[in-house]
């Protein structure tokens, strides 16, 4: 293999390892700005309006001494003294601002009306800066210094390196490469981003290789000694060796992709919430929607606790038989369904072939007359599956619960298109947003912990962290951070919409 073809390949592969990303994107210095009246209108924010104007929170209060200085709340109808520059830029220059998070980027999702007129959107989950949701934002003592591991399998055990061909087909076709290249990019664009804050961080990766034994090996013969804190793994089977790690070296563990540990660790955060929160939220939502529909619920044996959830709920709902637990009987199901009233199917399975048969079955049901709405509490992988069809869904208006949005246009995703030329997968921004959220509660000068019992909830991209801790009953300490923050999504027109 010539040289040129080994080079691309190692680039290929270690760029996403070893180097951060960097977009360069720099606000030019403007001269000093004249000054507006601006009345507060609903959907304003402190926040907001430093970083839409590039000034600080301080710098804000200084020029409205009005503005109260131990409290975050600005009052609708409130008047304030604003610089000119903000509102001069121009819309098509507010959407090529990049989510590099500096206080002098302008915020997309403001729009310049006129000189004494702002439009804030009204999503209620924007994809807005960093800062937007951390209180202690202007606390923090930059500049700030930390050393982040990654411990992720990346499998550089199985890259062939003799053949270029060989080696872009390895990448294409192992999944756990994947998936790792793809959290460990999201999570680069978070640590260039948080540079202009003052905040730098050296990523450390580690290739797990799906393998207990070589993580353990690689942490305890690490050079380079214990890091701040880790990320990881993404192989459950592999948390007792990262947890007792972090607990030797008292430092927090982010376990991005479970929602539960084999053990107690007072600095350990699990960003997915657990069955039973996802659950409770979209019966929650069930609830104050219900007008008096007809409910059935279709579930094999395994979900034995949804169906109790359920019927807790809607005592009266029909539950339908299921052949060999993969199907229903089609007419006799057919003859449950109202035609009066619409019908809410519950679906509570992990089996593929009972979620695809039962929701090719309810599409094939709906008529003028019979309509048709899908709930899951558990939107698993079953329902996630290319072999359902996303227009059955669709037209049964599927509803379910998730700890993620999976936007498909924000500034984050088109930066990532930008330098990438792919659309990141929900992953990818799980990196950038468990990243971002961690360093920052990091830097707080207190520490992470004091940081997290001072705040609400926290948002970035596409998730929310409302970190929960349990605590246990014998050191009177927390035992684990847990997630409660979730949403409520629907298919609607080929499309999935945020609802709650």
């Amino acid at each position: 293999m010539s040289g040129n073809k080994m080079n691309r390949l190692k680039r290929l592969f270690f760029v996403v390892l070893l180097f951060c990303v960097s977009f360069g994107f720099a606000q030019t210095q403007d001269a000093a700005p004249e000054f507006f009246s601006y009345r507060v209108k609903t959907g304003d924010s402190r926040w907001k309006m430093a970083q839409y104007f590039g000034i600080s929170l301080d710098s804000l209060w200084k020029l409205n001494p009005h503005l109260s200085e131990t409290s975050m709340e600005l009052p609708i109808g409130i008047e304030l003294l604003l610089p000119k520059k903000g509102v001069q830029r121009s819309h098509a220059a507010l959407n090529e601002a990049v989510p590099t998070f500096s206080s002098r980027v302008i915020d997309p999702f403001f729009q310049a009306a006129s000189q004494d007129s702002i439009h804030v959107d009204t999503d209620p989950y924007p994809a807005i800066k960093a800062y937007d949701q951390i209180p202690f934002i202007d606390s923090l003592l930059p500049p700030f210094e930390m050393e982040l591991l990654f411990a992720l399998p990346f499998r550089i055990d199985k890259m062939n390196y003799q053949d270029s061909l060989v080696g872009q087909k390895t990448i294409e076709a192992r999944r756990d490469m994947k998936l790792s290249l793809g959290f460990y990019t999201g999570a680069l664009m978070a640590i260039d981003s948080l540079q202009s804050l003052g905040i730098f961080v050296t990523p450390r990766p580690i290739d797990t290789q799906l393998d207990a034994t070589v993580l353990f090996n690689k942490l305890h013969k690490d050079s380079l000694g214990p890091p701040d804190a880790i990320i990881g793994p993404l192989l459950p089977s592999n948390q007792s060796v990262l947890l007792n790690y972090a607990r030797e070296y008292n430092i927090p563990a982010v376990l991005p992709v479970v929602s539960s540990g084999p053990f107690d660790y007072e600095k350990a955060f699990y960003p997915v919430p657990k069955e039973s929160v996802l659950r409770e939220k979209l019966l929650s939502f069930a609830q104050k929607t219900y007008g008096g529909e007809k409910v059935l619920l279709i579930a094999d044996a395994e979900n034995a606790t949804a169906v109790s959830a359920i019927k807790n709920i809607f005592p009266r709902a029909f539950e339908v038989e299921l052949i060999n637990n993969i199907s229903v009987e089609i007419d006799t199901f057919a003859t449950e369904l109202d035609s009066v009233i619409p019908n809410w199917v519950f679906v509570e399975s992990q089996n593929l072939k009972l979620v695809s048969s039962v929701s090719s079955i309810l599409n094939a049901n709906i008529t003028e007359k019979v309509k048709i709405k899908m709930f899951t509490t558990n939107s698993n992988k079953a329902f996630e599956n290319d072999v359902i069809d996303n227009q059955h869904l669709s037209a049964l208006h599927f509803t379910f619960p998730t700890f993620y949005k999976n936007t498909r246009e924000t500034p984050f995703t088109r930066a990532y298109e930008r330098k990438f030329g792919s659309f990141p997968d929900p992953l990818t921004v799980r990196g950038f947003d468990l990243t971002m959220d961690l360093v920052l509660k990091m830097a707080h000068p207190n520490g992470i912990l004091t940081a997290q019992a001072q705040m609400g909830p926290t948002w970035y991209v596409d998730h929310v962290f409302q970190y929960s801790p349990l605590f246990s009953l014998e050191t009177n300490k927390s035992s684990s951070f847990y997630n409660q923050a979730s949403f409520i999504m629907t298919y609607e027109q080929m499309d999935v919409k945020l609802v709650e």
